[in-house]
């Protein structure tokens, strides 16, 4: 929250993956400081590795919400314990309680990777991933997360609306349209990695579909290979329509 301040973000949305646990102790990091700080929450599917659904607008403390995301991270758990046996079998044995550490919410691949790191089996968390994490390598197991259309659904009862993560991680842009047709209202435009051309492209996307304009840094905390700038400049008209259909939730 110190370095969305300083970093001059005017508008914040906390996106944990599967979680809207850490919100609180955002709230309480962000009071007294200039910062319009808000509860969304980033959906990881099972629909390729990185295809995420943003929640915006969401009600944090729906039951029915909470208790698909609670089995989420449930399944996450389930995966983690085979991604340790299958490090097992590769001679590399890390215990549950090793990979969890201090983690209370959401575990992931990031988790397996850092226990590895401090092993000394790896340098980084990307050499971890790209040696044993990632599809194909050897402790990889597929993701137990929601379809696409299952996790928007969950978003919009939940009050809120969902928009696609990073898009440039979508195999088939085909998708993206099938997903509106699902009920997708939003894209992810302006992103930290994007480059001019990537922007044109998506915003014609965007266009094509009818989806509102976002932007996200993706930022994920120091040491985490995703630590870079804090947040990325939209236009005053992406930002008027997008806190235009962000007042309409509940």
């Amino acid at each position: 929250m110190a370095r969305a301040a300083d970093a001059g973000v005017a508008l914040l949305f906390l996106t944990d993956h599967d979680s809207v646990a850490g919100f609180p102790e955002a709230q309480a990091a962000a009071r007294g400081r200039a910062l319009d700080l808000r509860c969304g929450v980033e959906i990881n599917t099972r629909h390729g590795e990185n295809v995420h659904i943003l929640g915006y607008g969401i009600r944090r403390q729906d039951p029915a919400f909470l208790a698909r995301l609670a089995d989420f991270r449930e399944r996450r758990i389930r995966r983690l314990r085979r991604m340790l046996e299958n490090l097992k079998r590769f001679g590399l044995e890390l215990s549950y309680e090793e990979v969890r550490g201090d983690a209370s919410e959401t575990l992931g691949r990031a988790h397996v990777a850092d226990a590895l790191r401090r092993r000394g089996v790896v340098p980084s968390r990307a050499e971890a991933f790209r040696r044993f994490l990632a599809p194909g390598r050897p402790a990889y197991v597929e993701s137990l997360g929601p379809a696409p259309e299952e996790a928007i659904a969950i978003i919009r009862a939940a009050g809120g609306f969902a928009v696609i993560a990073h898009p440039a991680t979508v195999p088939d842009p085909d998708d993206i349209a099938s997903w509106a047709r699902a009920g997708l209202e939003g894209i992810e435009v302006h992103y930290s990695t994007h480059t001019s051309s990537d922007v044109v492209r998506f915003q014609d996307l965007a266009d094509r579909l009818g989806l509102i304009v976002t932007g996200g840094s993706d930022y994920h905390g120091r040491g985490s290979g995703r630590d870079g700038p804090i947040g990325v400049e939209v236009s005053d008209e992406v930002c008027r329509c997008f806190l235009e259909r962000l007042s309409r939730c509940g």
